[in-house]
């Protein structure tokens, strides 16, 4: 593990030099650093001195006492070199630098930012950003982010985020998909380090098993593909490429400085490496999530039990042209299925069992049948009756049965969720499946997701690696 890059995930001290008493980052990072107990650990400077949220302001750099070894600036574009020589003279060597207006402005911004960038070079530090929002770490509770509560969950996934605000809006939405992360790095302009040294960061890192990117463009093309070739065959990468049409790399260059490239370059290069790419946010979200909670599959063998026949074909055209197979049930599986359903029922894959109760017990079947590899639940009522029923105090637990309990039955083989329809019945059936079923609102993604479970599967096969 690079011990230089863990320091900034891990550091004994902090220093936020920029820290203000008017609304801003240098205003709320020391309240979230505070509240998550790193007051000790946490130096302000702000030249004007007095106190922040009853912390200490230091007038400069060299008045920090204590051990500190990671600076986080926020200052004007114009000070940051200067910025850097105090720290370096302080013996800091890593530095989160979250002011803009360098190269993503051109021009004036591109000179100061070669500035910057030389001066940490000759002082020996190393840098996150410019134009980013930094770094969290879950374990420890440490972040330079204004984040909620909930994103500091601890869990087993790593976001690296090309982009601050959107990194921070993603981490914002991840906890209502019941997606936890074990580290975050937003990336900026990537002066200095780019989404290649955390990518073989994370290859080392024991806390995280699954990693997802969002990339505007690669800083070194080369060593993208080098980076991901190492870490896919243990962990596997969701990656969410934008800038593929014209007027979206323009886009990129005007925001962080990046060149987005030929799309179809990218899309060789994640077909090489085995990164999986996403199209939607919605989508590496819950992408992400299936990586992050369920076993690989064994084959390509889908099975689908839905309460709407429609979906169920929508779901078999999506299965088969993304290389899956729909098997004829087992059968083992039409008899365990037939001895409660009605006359009208078609026992077949996929499953419809319409208005009946059966979709519990045809879910259950699918999953204990040895020549069903990953199974898919589509989960649909009409709105009229979730308000009735739920207006008569029903849980919900009754219409599908508890998706989230009979999953702790079966947990070697994937399953994903699909509920169609209006957002209070979506809201509940993703309480009900609780976090070990991802939940798709559409069958499409929901299709896609387990056929890159399986493309991944059959990539490491062999290699004795399994995710969890």
């Amino acid at each position: 593990m690079d011990a230089g890059i863990n320091t900034f995930f891990e550091p004994r001290g902090v220093v936020l030099v920029g820290a203000r008493s008017s609304p801003g980052f240098g205003y709320g990072i020391p309240l979230v650093l505070k509240s998550h107990g790193w007051e000790g650990r946490t130096f302000l400077v702000n030249p004007r001195g007095g106190e922040l949220h009853g912390m200490r302001l230091h007038a400069s750099l060299a008045d920090v006492p204590g051990p500190v070894d990671l600076a986080v600036i926020i200052v004007p574009a114009p000070s940051v070199a200067a910025v850097l020589d105090q720290a370096g003279a302080k013996g800091i060597r890593h530095a989160v630098i979250e002011s803009a207006g360098f190269a993503e402005i051109g021009g004036d911004g591109r000179a100061l930012q070669e500035a910057a960038l030389e001066t940490a070079r000759r002082n020996g530090i190393r840098v996150v950003g410019p134009n980013c929002v930094g770094v969290i770490n879950t374990a420890n509770k440490f972040s330079t982010i204004e984040v909620i509560e909930e994103a500091m969950v601890p869990g087993r996934t790593a976001v690296i985020a090309q982009s601050g605000v959107f990194g921070t809006v993603l981490l914002d939405m991840l906890h209502e998909h019941d997606l936890t992360i074990s580290k975050a790095v937003t990336l900026g302009n990537r002066m200095d380090l780019d989404e290649c040294d955390f990518l073989d960061y994370f290859r080392d890192d024991p806390g995280t098993s699954v990693v997802m990117m969002y990339l505007e463009g690669a800083a070194d093309g080369r060593r993208l593909r080098e980076s991901l070739l190492a870490l896919a065959p243990s962990k596997p990468v969701l990656v969410l490429k934008s800038g593929r049409t014209a007027s979206g790399k323009a886009a990129t260059a005007s925001h962080t400085a990046s060149l987005s490239g030929e799309d179809e370059i990218y899309q060789a290069l994640f077909r090489q490496t085995g990164a999986i790419r996403a199209d939607t946010i919605e989508e590496l979200v819950e992408m992400t999530r299936t990586f992050a909670t369920s076993p690989l599959p064994k084959g390509n063998r889908l099975g689908i039990v839905t309460s709407s026949g429609s979906l169920g074909v929508m779901s078999t055209d999506m299965a088969v042209s993304s290389g899956l197979i729909v098997p004829e049930l087992s059968e083992s599986s039409r008899e365990a299925i037939r001895a409660g359903s009605p006359a009208w029922m078609n026992v077949r894959n996929p499953v419809d069992v319409g208005p009946s109760p059966m979709f519990a017990a045809a879910l259950e079947a699918l999953l204990a049948d040895d020549d069903i590899d990953m199974v898919l639940a589509i989960t649909v009522l009409p709105y009229v009756i979730f308000k009735t029923v739920t207006g008569k105090g029903s849980s919900g637990r009754n219409w599908f049965g508890d998706l989230g309990e009979i999953r702790s039955r079966f947990p070697d083989k994937p399953l994903v969720q699909c509920a169609v329809g209006h957002h209070e019945f979506v809201d509940r059936m993703r309480r009900i499946a609780g976090p070990a079923v991802p939940l798709f609102i559409a069958p499409e993604p929901a299709v896609r997701s387990l056929a890159a479970m399986y493309q991944y599967s059959k990539r490491i096969k062999g290699t004795g690696t399994f995710i969890h």
